[in-house]
Formats: C-alpha cells, structure tokens, sequence
C-alpha cells in the first residue's frame, strides 16, 4: 500500500510546534523590561504578602500573553520546588466569560478533587464555596484574564479583587488579578469602583522591530526546521514583512512556517525567499480576518459602519462614520464612545490595513478624513455577525433605519 506521507516528506520541518503561538520558549526575547514588570507584580505572594493587580495592552503579536504564561510557569515552577501554596489560573474570556464559569474554571485548578452542582445555584453559593476552599487549603491564586474586555460581567473583578478586605478569605491568602486586552479603552468601559478596587497597574506592550523578529525567528528555527535548509534570506525577509505591519510577532512565525509549507509541497530540499513571498500572501488574508476577530467591540462596531456605508456610498466622511456608529451601537445596546475616541478607532483601523482613509483639505472648512475602501469587506462582514454582540442586528433589519444607508445631515 502506498504511503501517502511520502508525497511531502521532504526533510523540511524537525519540531513544528516551535512555531506556533502556543508554545513557550525556554527563554523570551526582547522582553526583558517587560519580564521584570509581571515578576514584579506577583513577587509578593512568595513572602505570603499581596500580588499587584495590572492591566497589560497592547496589539497582537506583541508577547502579552506570552510573557505572562512564562512569568507563571516559572512561579508555578518554584512553587513546586519550596512547596508553597501558590496557584495560578488563566482564563481565556473569549471562551469563558461568564461569571459562573469563571468560577468553576478557578475551583477545577485550586480543588480538582471537589464535586460540586454545576448550575442552578445562586452566584453567592459559588462564590462562599470558592472562599471555603481557598481558606482550607490556605492557598493565594493569580487569575489571569486574557482578553478581559470580552468578560459578560466585569464584578467578578470587583469581587475578587475585595476578597480579602471583605473577609471572604484568610489574611493570609491573597488574590491577585491580571487583565490582558488589545483594548486601549478597556478602562472606560468599566464602572470606577471597579477601577478602584483593582488599583490596577497598566503595562503596554511595545511592537517588536526588525532586529528583535529575526532575534525571535532565529532562536524558534533552530527548533523548528531542520539543519542547513532555510535559505539565509529567509528569516529577514519574515522579519521585514512583519515589521512593515506593525512589529506582529505572531504573524512573523506563521509567514515562516508557511514559507516551509510551501517548500515542502514543492518538495523542495531548501526554503528560499520566493517560498516566503508565497506563504505571505497565503497568510495574508487570513490573518487579516483573525485580526477582526480579535478586534475590540467598539471597533468592530465602527468596522461594520463603514462596510455599511461604503457598500452605498463608495467615499465616506468621519462624521458619516460617527452617525452610522451611534445608530448600530443603539441596537446592539453598546456603549457609545465621543467623537475623539471615535476618530482614534477609525485611525487604529487605518493604521493596520483593515481601510483606506485619506485627509483631505476643505479650505475654511478645515480638514476632513475620507474612508474609500474596505479590504474583503464580505468576509469581514461575515466575521463580524459572528460576534454575540450583533445576534439581533438581523432582527432591526426591516423594523429600524438601521439598513438605510442616506446620509444624515
């Protein structure tokens, strides 16, 4: 019987999973400072004292979850060694973002060995059984909350963060909170007592450059590939077309790893430079439709504005933007931001590549940003009513304006 592996068994890759995003490397490169900082906030808790709360920002691929998953493998790590009561848990909101499960996700980590009602109990009884446990077994937690601005209640924050000032859990047991969002304007969106309960710290993750992507490809290729067959032109290159789109880490390692792809199929000996150019422009759109889904809500709403508007208008101002903006937002019962923040988004949105704005000048009118086109706007859109945020923009269709596309004065 044939072997039908044969067919790409080019001798190309060795370890593949040293490429992707869920793996974390022995050692992070670039990301010193921002090392020290996570260690920082839960260094307390090694001395039985309070870990920091903080807020880490920044766009994707810039090692926020990363550097935090490898601060608490390292913490996890020591807290083996010396036998400590430490646990720490990461939540992954997009998945789990309700309050209850959120809880549930906390006790499978800290009281695995628990049997507990799964539904139909009051929040407080999970909560007073969360409590118990961590009382018993005198244990401090670090939650983790990666793309926090997608949690359905943010006083779960509250009430963790009160824990201890409360007395729902021992003084010596602590709680410590850490919210990772691509959200500049999470804060906002959040009540102030929320805010001040927290008293969080906020980080923001810088984009990596060309030097430190090459650095990052090098030391994951070493791993990846096997020896002598990535052409010397292959990691800057990777480098260079990531580094024109914003210093993404992320999408630096899967161009590579398509570039490798591409060889293999080819059933090629070596990975040269045309094969990143191929694997490039596979992963373009794709990545440009996972970059919307991991946009913030308020951004997705203005995204879903303009395809509206431009889909009737061809060339759209700003403040057709900010009316469509107000009348979707209306619907979907979201905040609405002002005109700045507004503005801000529609800049961000340029900025990676999702829409072609242009500044014009009007003379005495002064100056006005003009929105012409919107990259593969039907699959954009497709994605974007995938959100549980637009579930009833189809119920508005006939009975609001909403679909109307004349410009308001």
């Amino acid at each position: 019987m044939t072997d039908i592996f044969q067919i790409h068994d080019t001798n190309i890759f060795h370890k593949r999973f040293a490429l992707s995003t869920k793996y974390i490397p022995e050692n992070l490169i670039a990301r010193d400072q921002q090392i020290d900082d996570i260690v920082n906030l839960v260094r307390p808790v090694l001395s039985q004292g309070e870990p920091k709360n903080a807020m880490i920002f920044g766009k994707t691929g810039t090692g926020k979850t990363v550097v935090v998953k490898y601060v608490l493998t390292k913490l996890n790590d020591k807290m083996k060694s010396e036998h400590l009561n430490i646990s720490s848990v990461f939540i992954n909101c997009r998945a789990v973002n309700t309050t209850t499960r959120i809880i549930f996700e906390i006790l499978d980590v800290v009281a695995p060995d628990i049997k507990f009602q799964r539904g139909g109990l009051p929040i407080s009884e999970y909560y007073n059984l969360l409590w118990k446990e961590l009382n018993q077994k005198q244990l401090s937690i670090i939650i983790v909350f990666d793309e926090i601005d997608h949690l359905k209640d943010y006083n779960i924050l509250y009430n963790l963060s009160r824990a201890g000032e409360n007395h729902n859990i021992n003084i010596e047991n602590s709680i410590g909170v850490i919210g990772i969002s691509n959200d500049l304007f999470f804060g906002e969106k959040i009540e102030p007592r929320i805010v001040s309960s927290l008293g969080c710290r906020d980080f923001i993750f810088p984009p990596y450059d060309a030097t430190q992507l090459i650095k990052i490809l090098n030391d994951r290729a070493k791993i990846a590939f096997q020896n002598d067959v990535l052409d010397d032109a292959v990691i800057p290159v990777c480098a260079a077309y990531s580094a024109q789109e914003h210093g993404d880490a992320r999408k630096a390692l899967m161009i590579l790893e398509n570039a490798g792809e591409v060889a293999e199929r080819k059933k090629e000996k070596k990975v040269l430079e045309y094969h990143v150019k191929e694997g490039y422009e596979m992963l373009n759109i794709d990545c440009l439709l996972e970059m919307v889904k991991t946009l913030p809500l308020q951004s997705k709403v203005i995204l879903y504005s303009i395809i509206k508007l431009i889909q009737n208008k061809g060339r759209i101002t700003t403040g057709e933007v900010e009316n469509k903006y107000k009348e979707v937002g209306s619907v979907i019962s979201c905040r609405i931001l002002g005109r700045t923040s507004i503005s801000k988004l529609i800049a961000e949105l340029e900025m990676i590549g999702l829409i072609n704005a242009n500044i014009e000048y009007r003379g005495r009118y002064g100056k006005t940003r003009l929105i012409s086109s919107c990259k593969e706007s039907e699959k954009i859109m497709s994605i974007l009513l995938t959100d549980p945020w637009f579930s009833n923009i189809k119920d508005h269709m006939t009975s609001t304006n909403l679909f109307n596309f004349s410009h308001k004065p």
